[in-house]
């Protein structure tokens, strides 16, 4: 620990014999995932579609699934019949929240 913090001191730095290292990767975990033939060919051409490799696809779908940043659609609605537009495909299950009446006998509100 005290090596580290003496090196971490720019007046104990050696200017004139620098050394070029390259850079150290990350580690990385390797999965196995199975899917069906026809949910991997749906992912695969889906990935292709947008220009990544399938698996930098799932990756990255999972990474964000997790982090709370994405997979769930969005939807918009309006009016008495209601309008309402899906980002993505249709989704499999319905939820609504965020809407409320402000006064009764009022138009609800969205809330965000």
């Amino acid at each position: 620990m005290r090596k580290e913090r003496e090196l971490e001191k720019s007046e104990n730095w050696d200017f004139t014999q620098s050394e070029v290292k390259q850079p150290v990767k990350a580690s990385r975990v390797v999965v196995s995932v199975a899917f069906r033939r026809d949910e991997f060919a749906l992912v695969s051409e889906y990935a292709e579609r947008i220009g990544k490799k399938t698996s930098e696809f799932i990756r990255e779908a999972a990474v964000q699934k997790a982090g709370g940043q994405g997979g769930e659609p969005l939807v918009y609605g309006s009016g008495s019949g209601g309008t309402s537009w899906w980002i993505e495909q249709m989704p499999t299950t319905t939820r609504t929240s965020g809407t409320r009446l402000e006064e009764p006998n009022k138009t609800p509100a969205m809330t965000y």
